[in-house]
């Protein structure tokens, strides 16, 4: 940011708290969902090599239990919920009823970083059963093993999904005099919501990253700067996020993409560019390595912090962004906490939305590329070194401490943690934004500072540390009483999702050869409509 846009954030939140005439019923509305992934374990901590359980439903058709990369990889994801204990309530009762049918002896690795991992052959791509919808998923993750290793697709993390009320961005769109339609003024509102989230998205990872070890498994057979802390555990002695690092979710073809998040407009365009565009390293795989030979795939494999979301049964993700414009926000930076049996809990959950509405109302000048370079900087600092001793960050008006930059932004969200403990008769909000700026003062005090203090004193490995706490945790999911009602809904699930998986197997009725062909020239097209949409 230059060095008058902080004030000119501060002055858009007065003047939108302003617009919105201290009204708290705006704040009571908000939603929020959670996707959690984890890893399927052995006893001694390696990733099993056991299929996903029957017993859990089908993974192509289960609307809350799936799969992520791998076989062995689950994937939690609850309803968007008003209250967070709703969603952290039915992601505990999920988890609950995962550890009842689970093989005996596996465990739910409790971190970001996966555990004892094989050879990359050895590896298990998730299998969604026969249909062509099935093995087409599965075709998108050979595509990603090929494009960026197995390994690096067994982490794991926590996406958050957020939505403001309708009614919020109604009474914004009329004080502010917008000749934009609704739809764009929203839509317009998310993306500015998005480039302040890049801004200071560099907190998530500093406050709550919790993966500054691995095991030594993770990078086998590759180059890295990772320092020995045993025989079997690597780390980085200031790390907070290693997910988040160069040693996480990067690509050297997408580095280059440079997608911008200016308007809705530059994000397609850009978007639109990346599944177009054919790239002559991935042209050497053949047909049955990938579903295409674009930068992109499929547009769920841009990598990123944060994504702008539209639910949509009939229409690509690409295509219902044109048309119907931004719902909500996936924020993608938050680590597994292995010290919390959820990965994340109520503090957690109320900082992150006090932290989205921030950036919803602060005022959001559009990122150049001058900017996004110090932004992508800024977070790779921060994931590797960010609790090094008197560390500045590039800023556009010069290098800050991390704690005065940090504590200025805690410092422009009390007026919110207020209005949100006044809208739920709470103050639970204050003392989870004045725990975060606890922090910022104490290196001390965060998940990865505890994490490398615990593996050092007594020495322990990095695997013997997450097992002996995902047992702890697993004996919590074990004794989780969930409601009968819920019980018999999460039973019929598994069997109707199984019915509905049989049934779309029994439906096809063309090659598979054909199906890939037919999704690649839908996506040709939905391109095209995309290009001429913006191009009008």
């Amino acid at each position: 940011m230059t060095s008058d846009s902080t004030t000119r954030q501060e002055a858009g939140i007065t003047r939108r708290l302003h617009q919105l005439k201290g009204d708290v019923s705006f704040f009571s509305d908000i939603r929020r969902g959670i996707e959690k992934e984890t890893v399927r374990t052995d006893q001694q901590g390696a990733l099993t090599q056991k299929a996903h359980p029957k017993a859990l439903g089908s993974p192509l058709t289960h609307p809350h239990i799936t799969t992520d990369f791998a076989e062995g990889q689950i994937e939690f994801v609850t309803p968007a919920f008003r209250q967070s204990s709703e969603a952290l309530g039915f992601l505990q009762n999920l988890h609950g009823f995962a550890a009842g049918h689970i093989a005996d002896g596996e465990m739910l690795w409790g971190a970001s970083m996966p555990p004892v991992l094989p050879d990359e052959s050895q590896i298990k791509l998730a299998h969604y059963g026969s249909s062509n919808a099935g093995k087409l998923k599965t075709l998108y993750r050979t595509g990603l093993a090929n494009r960026y290793g197995k390994a690096m697709q067994t982490i794991s993390g926590i996406h958050y999904n957020f939505s403001l009320p309708d009614s919020f961005w109604e009474e914004l769109h009329k004080a502010e005099n917008s000749t934009l339609s609704f739809d764009d003024f929203k839509s317009e509102g998310y993306f500015g919501q998005i480039r302040n989230v890049l801004r200071h998205g560099w907190m998530i990872s500093y406050l709550f990253g919790s993966s500054p070890a691995v095991d030594k498994s993770f990078v086998a057979g590759r180059n890295h700067h990772l320092q020995s802390l045993d025989s079997e555990t690597l780390y980085l002695p200031w790390a907070t996020s290693l997910r988040m690092s160069d040693l996480g979710y990067t690509s050297s073809a997408q580095s280059s993409l440079n997608i911008r998040y200016n308007s809705r407009e530059e994000y397609l365009a850009d978007l639109h560019y990346a599944l177009s565009l054919q790239s002559e390293e991935y042209s050497q795989l053949d047909a049955s390595q990938q579903i295409n030979s674009s930068v992109l795939q499929l547009e769920n494999e841009l990598y990123g912090s944060i994504r702008p979301k539209r639910i949509h049964d009939s229409l690509r993700p690409l295509h219902a962004l044109c048309e119907q414009g931004v719902e909500y926000i996936e924020l993608r930076s938050l680590d597994i906490d292995p010290y919390l049996p959820l990965g994340l809990d109520q503090n957690t959950s109320h900082f992150l939305d006090m932290f989205l509405i921030y950036c919803a109302l602060s005022s959001s000048p559009d990122i150049s590329a001058h900017e996004q370079s110090l932004i992508s900087r800024r977070q790779t600092l921060v994931a590797e070194e960010g609790r090094r001793p008197g560390l500045k960050l590039p800023m556009c008006s010069g290098d800050q401490s991390l704690s005065s930059v940090g504590s200025q932004v805690i410092d422009e969200m009390r007026p919110l943690a207020e209005l949100l403990d006044k809208a739920n008769s709470t103050d639970d909000f204050s003392t989870a934004l004045e725990a975060q700026s606890e922090k910022l003062l104490n290196t001390g005090l965060t998940p990865s500072a505890r994490l490398l203090a615990d593996l050092r004193q007594p020495q322990r490995s990095y695997r013997d540390l997450i097992m002996e706490l995902s047992r702890e945790h697993m004996g919590l999911f074990r004794n989780t009483h969930i409601d009968k009602e819920l019980q018999d809904r999460l039973e019929q699930m598994v069997s109707t999702s199984i019915a509905r998986q049989k049934q779309i197997e029994a439906q096809d009725s063309m090659s598979f050869e054909e199906f890939v062909a037919a999704k690649n020239k839908d996506i040709k097209c939905c391109c095209e409509h995309v290009a001429i949409q913006e191009a009008c």
